[in-house]
Protein backbone atom coordinates (compact mmCIF):
# COMPACT_ATOMS: atom_id res chain seq x y z
CA UNK A 1 0.00 0.00 0.00
CA UNK A 2 1.36 3.26 -1.12
CA UNK A 3 2.38 6.03 1.81
CA UNK A 4 -0.46 8.14 3.34
CA UNK A 5 -0.34 11.98 2.57
CA UNK A 6 -2.02 15.00 3.95
CA UNK A 7 -3.82 15.09 0.53
CA UNK A 8 -5.11 11.64 1.34
CA UNK A 9 -6.81 12.59 4.87
CA UNK A 10 -8.08 15.86 3.10
CA UNK A 11 -9.74 13.85 -0.14
CA UNK A 12 -11.28 11.77 2.96
CA UNK A 13 -12.47 14.67 4.52
CA UNK A 14 -14.20 16.43 1.33
CA UNK A 15 -15.87 13.22 0.33
CA UNK A 16 -17.21 13.07 4.12
CA UNK A 17 -18.37 16.86 3.69
CA UNK A 18 -20.11 16.73 0.73
CA UNK A 19 -21.97 13.45 1.41
CA UNK A 20 -25.25 13.14 3.14
CA UNK A 21 -24.46 9.37 3.60
CA UNK A 22 -21.56 8.06 5.04
CA UNK A 23 -18.47 7.11 3.06
CA UNK A 24 -16.88 3.77 2.96
CA UNK A 25 -13.30 3.64 4.75
CA UNK A 26 -11.55 0.86 5.74
CA UNK A 27 -9.38 -0.31 8.79
CA UNK A 28 -6.80 -0.33 6.74
CA UNK A 29 -6.79 3.55 5.59
CA UNK A 30 -7.53 4.09 9.32
CA UNK A 31 -3.83 2.14 10.02
CA UNK A 32 -2.50 4.11 7.04
CA UNK A 33 -3.59 7.45 9.16
CA UNK A 34 -1.84 6.45 12.05
CA UNK A 35 1.27 5.42 10.44
CA UNK A 36 1.12 8.92 8.56
CA UNK A 37 0.87 10.86 11.69
CA UNK A 38 3.42 8.93 13.85
CA UNK A 39 6.09 9.57 11.55
CA UNK A 40 5.28 13.09 10.97
CA UNK A 41 5.80 13.42 14.37
CA UNK A 42 8.92 11.54 14.57
CA UNK A 43 10.29 13.48 11.81
CA UNK A 44 9.38 16.48 13.57
CA UNK A 45 10.95 15.53 17.02
CA UNK A 46 14.44 14.35 15.36
CA UNK A 47 14.64 18.03 13.21
CA UNK A 48 14.42 20.13 16.86
CA UNK A 49 16.81 17.01 18.36
CA UNK A 50 19.28 17.84 15.15
CA UNK A 51 19.19 20.68 14.55
CA UNK A 52 20.43 20.04 10.72
CA UNK A 53 16.73 21.61 8.99
CA UNK A 54 16.40 25.60 9.33
CA UNK A 55 13.41 26.97 11.42
CA UNK A 56 11.25 27.56 7.87
CA UNK A 57 11.12 23.65 7.66
CA UNK A 58 10.11 22.98 10.90
CA UNK A 59 7.48 24.90 10.29
CA UNK A 60 5.98 23.83 7.67
CA UNK A 61 6.69 20.41 8.46
CA UNK A 62 4.74 20.83 12.47
CA UNK A 63 1.96 22.79 10.16
CA UNK A 64 1.04 20.04 8.13
CA UNK A 65 0.80 18.26 11.19
CA UNK A 66 -1.37 20.46 13.21
CA UNK A 67 -3.79 20.66 9.55
CA UNK A 68 -3.59 16.83 9.38
CA UNK A 69 -4.83 16.40 12.83
CA UNK A 70 -7.46 19.25 12.29
CA UNK A 71 -8.71 17.88 9.15
CA UNK A 72 -8.69 14.20 10.86
CA UNK A 73 -10.63 15.69 14.00
CA UNK A 74 -13.45 17.63 11.89
CA UNK A 75 -13.97 14.10 9.66
CA UNK A 76 -14.75 11.78 12.64
CA UNK A 77 -16.84 14.86 13.70
CA UNK A 78 -18.61 14.70 10.18
CA UNK A 79 -19.49 10.88 10.34
CA UNK A 80 -20.10 10.98 13.98
CA UNK A 81 -23.23 13.60 13.52
CA UNK A 82 -24.33 11.37 10.48
CA UNK A 83 -24.17 8.45 13.15
CA UNK A 84 -26.56 10.31 15.22
CA UNK A 85 -28.60 11.54 12.73
CA UNK A 86 -28.80 7.71 11.41
CA UNK A 87 -30.05 6.55 15.13
CA UNK A 88 -32.53 9.35 15.42
CA UNK A 89 -34.00 9.11 12.10
CA UNK A 90 -34.47 4.96 13.02
CA UNK A 91 -36.09 5.78 15.78
CA UNK A 92 -38.38 8.17 14.18
CA UNK A 93 -39.70 5.20 11.84
CA UNK A 94 -40.28 2.91 15.13
CA UNK A 95 -36.98 0.99 14.86
CA UNK A 96 -38.50 -1.02 11.15
CA UNK A 97 -35.92 0.54 9.11
CA UNK A 98 -32.12 0.27 9.63
CA UNK A 99 -29.26 0.75 7.68
CA UNK A 100 -25.82 0.09 8.47
CA UNK A 101 -23.90 0.32 5.16
CA UNK A 102 -20.66 2.18 5.63
CA UNK A 103 -20.32 1.71 9.42
CA UNK A 104 -17.07 0.94 11.16
CA UNK A 105 -17.22 -1.60 13.64
CA UNK A 106 -17.40 1.00 16.56
CA UNK A 107 -19.50 3.12 14.46
CA UNK A 108 -22.26 -0.09 14.34
CA UNK A 109 -21.59 -0.14 18.17
CA UNK A 110 -22.66 3.04 19.38
CA UNK A 111 -25.42 3.64 16.47
CA UNK A 112 -27.09 0.67 18.60
CA UNK A 113 -26.44 1.76 22.04
CA UNK A 114 -27.95 5.14 20.90
CA UNK A 115 -31.29 3.36 19.43
CA UNK A 116 -31.43 1.25 23.26
CA UNK A 117 -31.31 5.04 24.39
CA UNK A 118 -33.90 6.14 22.25
CA UNK A 119 -35.93 3.69 23.05
CA UNK A 120 -35.62 3.83 27.19
CA UNK A 121 -36.03 7.48 26.40
CA UNK A 122 -39.39 7.11 24.60
CA UNK A 123 -40.84 4.65 26.73
CA UNK A 124 -39.76 6.51 29.88
CA UNK A 125 -41.71 9.69 28.75
CA UNK A 126 -44.83 7.59 27.52
CA UNK A 127 -45.16 6.61 30.67
CA UNK A 128 -46.90 10.01 31.70
CA UNK A 129 -49.58 9.32 29.51
CA UNK A 130 -49.91 5.37 29.53
CA UNK A 131 -53.10 5.66 31.54
CA UNK A 132 -55.34 7.87 29.16
CA UNK A 133 -54.03 5.75 25.88
CA UNK A 134 -52.85 9.01 24.70
CA UNK A 135 -49.70 7.28 23.63
CA UNK A 136 -48.17 3.94 23.33
CA UNK A 137 -46.13 2.30 26.08
CA UNK A 138 -43.44 1.68 23.98
CA UNK A 139 -41.60 1.84 20.89
CA UNK A 140 -41.53 -2.00 20.24
CA UNK A 141 -39.35 -3.78 17.30
CA UNK A 142 -41.28 -6.19 14.95
CA UNK A 143 -40.95 -9.40 15.30
CA UNK A 144 -39.45 -10.95 11.90
CA UNK A 145 -41.97 -14.18 11.88
CA UNK A 146 -45.24 -12.17 11.94
CA UNK A 147 -46.31 -8.89 11.51
CA UNK A 148 -46.87 -7.33 14.62
CA UNK A 149 -50.29 -7.16 16.07
CA UNK A 150 -52.02 -3.95 17.03
CA UNK A 151 -52.42 -3.46 20.67
CA UNK A 152 -56.13 -2.07 21.87
CA UNK A 153 -55.18 1.34 23.90
CA UNK A 154 -56.54 1.79 26.94
CA UNK A 155 -59.95 3.42 28.12
CA UNK A 156 -58.78 6.10 30.16
CA UNK A 157 -61.37 8.52 31.97
CA UNK A 158 -64.81 7.90 30.83
CA UNK A 159 -65.42 11.64 28.56
CA UNK A 160 -61.98 10.00 26.80
CA UNK A 161 -63.30 6.57 26.40
CA UNK A 162 -66.71 7.80 25.42
CA UNK A 163 -65.56 9.99 22.61
CA UNK A 164 -63.04 7.02 21.53
CA UNK A 165 -66.04 4.94 21.22
CA UNK A 166 -68.21 7.21 19.32
CA UNK A 167 -65.14 7.81 16.76
CA UNK A 168 -65.27 4.87 16.24
CA UNK A 169 -68.79 3.84 15.50
CA UNK A 170 -69.32 7.50 13.05
CA UNK A 171 -66.10 6.17 11.10
CA UNK A 172 -66.28 3.13 8.61
CA UNK A 173 -65.01 -0.39 8.80
CA UNK A 174 -61.05 0.01 8.03
CA UNK A 175 -59.74 -3.41 6.65
CA UNK A 176 -57.62 -5.27 8.92
CA UNK A 177 -54.01 -4.74 6.99
CA UNK A 178 -53.33 -2.05 5.06
CA UNK A 179 -50.61 -1.61 2.67
CA UNK A 180 -47.91 1.05 3.02
CA UNK A 181 -48.21 3.85 0.74
CA UNK A 182 -45.23 4.00 -1.99
CA UNK A 183 -43.38 5.89 -3.57
CA UNK A 184 -41.22 6.29 -7.26
CA UNK A 185 -37.41 6.19 -6.63
CA UNK A 186 -34.84 6.26 -9.00
CA UNK A 187 -31.57 5.01 -7.54
CA UNK A 188 -28.73 6.61 -6.97
CA UNK A 189 -26.41 4.13 -5.73
CA UNK A 190 -26.10 0.42 -5.06
CA UNK A 191 -28.52 -0.31 -1.51
CA UNK A 192 -28.18 -3.61 0.01
CA UNK A 193 -31.77 -5.36 0.87
CA UNK A 194 -33.79 -3.27 3.30
CA UNK A 195 -36.88 -4.98 5.34
CA UNK A 196 -39.83 -1.91 5.23
CA UNK A 197 -42.36 -1.42 7.91
CA UNK A 198 -45.43 -4.04 6.20
CA UNK A 199 -41.86 -6.61 7.49
CA UNK A 200 -41.34 -7.13 3.37
CA UNK A 201 -37.91 -6.95 1.43
CA UNK A 202 -36.85 -4.53 -0.72
CA UNK A 203 -34.01 -4.60 -2.61
CA UNK A 204 -31.35 -4.90 -3.31
CA UNK A 205 -31.04 -2.25 -5.38
CA UNK A 206 -28.77 -1.36 -8.46
CA UNK A 207 -27.70 2.14 -9.83
CA UNK A 208 -30.22 3.72 -12.53
CA UNK A 209 -32.94 1.50 -11.08
CA UNK A 210 -36.52 2.81 -10.89
CA UNK A 211 -38.21 0.84 -7.95
CA UNK A 212 -41.52 1.35 -5.44
CA UNK A 213 -40.84 1.42 -1.91
CA UNK A 214 -42.57 2.94 0.67
CA UNK A 215 -42.21 6.02 2.08
CA UNK A 216 -40.47 5.79 4.82
CA UNK A 217 -37.59 3.65 2.80
CA UNK A 218 -37.52 6.13 0.30
CA UNK A 219 -37.57 9.16 2.44
CA UNK A 220 -34.01 7.05 3.81
CA UNK A 221 -32.64 6.35 0.67
CA UNK A 222 -33.29 9.99 -0.48
CA UNK A 223 -31.93 11.71 2.60
CA UNK A 224 -29.02 9.62 2.35
CA UNK A 225 -28.57 10.72 -1.37
CA UNK A 226 -28.90 7.05 -3.08
CA UNK A 227 -32.13 8.05 -4.46
CA UNK A 228 -33.82 10.93 -5.84
CA UNK A 229 -37.72 11.14 -5.76
CA UNK A 230 -39.62 10.53 -9.12
CA UNK A 231 -43.83 10.53 -7.81
CA UNK A 232 -45.72 9.78 -4.74
CA UNK A 233 -47.75 6.95 -5.32
CA UNK A 234 -50.98 5.51 -4.27
CA UNK A 235 -51.40 2.71 -1.51
CA UNK A 236 -51.08 -0.68 -3.02
CA UNK A 237 -53.66 -2.79 -3.66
Amino acid sequence: MAEFTYEDIYELLRAEKYSADLQPISTEQLQSIKQYLESKKGLLQKQKVSGLFDKSAREKLRSELENARRALREFYEKREKKVISRAVFTARSDFKVRDTTNFLKYEEEIYLKLLDILKESYSKFAMNFRANGIVKEKIAEPALDAPAQEQPAAAGPPLVANAIAASQEAAPALPQETQPSLKEISILQSVPQLIGTDLKPYGPFKEADVVKVPEEIAGLLIAQGKAKNMETLAPAA
